[in-house]
């Protein structure tokens, strides 16, 4: 078996263990509540996996292993499938969903409090990020241009990378960290919560994968469309992961912060119009080129 086959054999296996742990493990148990030293009135999950973290942020633990369940690891087999086939639209596909175990389980192992998983969610970026390299140093990059068919809307999605990157950019700077660091606490939605490791992970690799995406796509550069895999295939994951986050709260608690949920769900729309453009317009093989001195024929 090919090495590229069996770390991303590895990572699926890994991935499942992880992700029906979070969903199927539940023990009941009371909610743990507590006074911080920042003065936050914090309520923890008190049951499953997750039972030492925030109630809020264990909802939406859950939420993202039941959709890693159900939508990235489909995702991630068909990928491996594709491109243990030689295809390219396979390769790039496996290159964004690898991309998102990186972003996901690094975010875990840093952000999620220590539980017995903690070593799995190390050994699944680690191994990801290695497959990541390998998945990537299989396509031609300077081929790559002529094997996206022109339906792509590539001013689309450039203009979908900067409104991406300003939303982020605005909604967590000034709706989360300026005002967090302003009071010198967290609400008590989040007491319990030591940093904020998601606003970290995408104001530091999410809004520059976007905006260089885009910036090389704008440019015509090849290595816009490499990119351009990886950021829609991850955008494609997390337009329905970023939905779910906010219709179960809606659902079960009646309460939604519009101000945060209008643009970003009307983008995830966006996104995943354009990450079904791209994948669309993938060519297996570029177009052929005429010899030199030879007229194409009519």
């Amino acid at each position: 078996m090919r090495p590229l086959l069996i770390l991303s054999l590895i990572v699926f296996v890994l991935v499942l263990i992880a992700a029906g742990t979070g969903v199927v493990y539940a023990p009941p148990a009371a909610p743990i509540e507590y006074v911080t030293p920042r003065g936050e009135h914090a309520t923890l999950q008190g049951s499953g996996l997750y039972r030492y973290d925030p109630a809020s942020v264990a909802r939406e633990g859950i939420i993202w292993d039941a959709l890693d369940l159900g939508l990235a690891l489909p995702l991630l087999a068909v990928a491996i499938f594709l491109t243990q086939r030689g295809s390219l639209r396979g390769r790039l596909l496996l290159s964004g969903v690898l991309f998102y175990s990186v972003y996901k389980y690094m975010m875990y192992a840093t952000m999620v409090a220590f539980n017995p998983l903690f070593l799995v969610y190390v050994a699944i970026f680690a191994l990801s990020s290695v497959a990541l390299f390998m998945t990537l140093e299989g396509i031609d990059v300077a081929r790559l241009p002529s094997q996206i068919a022109a339906r792509f809307p590539r001013r689309l999605f450039i203009g979908f990378t900067f409104a991406m990157s300003g939303v982020l950019t605005l909604l967590w700077v000034g709706g989360r960290v300026l005002p967090y660091l302003q009071a010198g606490r967290f609400p008590d939605e989040f007491g319990g919560m030591t940093t904020l490791e998601t606003q970290a992970f995408d104001l530091g690799m999410v809004v520059p994968l976007l905006l260089t995406t885009g910036i090389l796509l704008w440019r015509r550069s090849a290595w816009g469309y490499l990119l351009a895999g990886i950021s829609l295939t991850f955008g494609f994951i997390m337009s329905i992961v970023l939905p779910a986050w906010i219709m179960v709260p809606l659902l079960q608690d009646g309460k939604v912060n519009l101000v945060e949920a209008s643009p970003l769900l009307i983008l995830c729309l966006v996104g995943l119009y354009v990450a079904g453009q791209f994948f669309l317009s993938v060519q297996e093989t570029p177009p052929a080129q005429p010899r030199r001195g030879v007229l194409p024929a009519k």
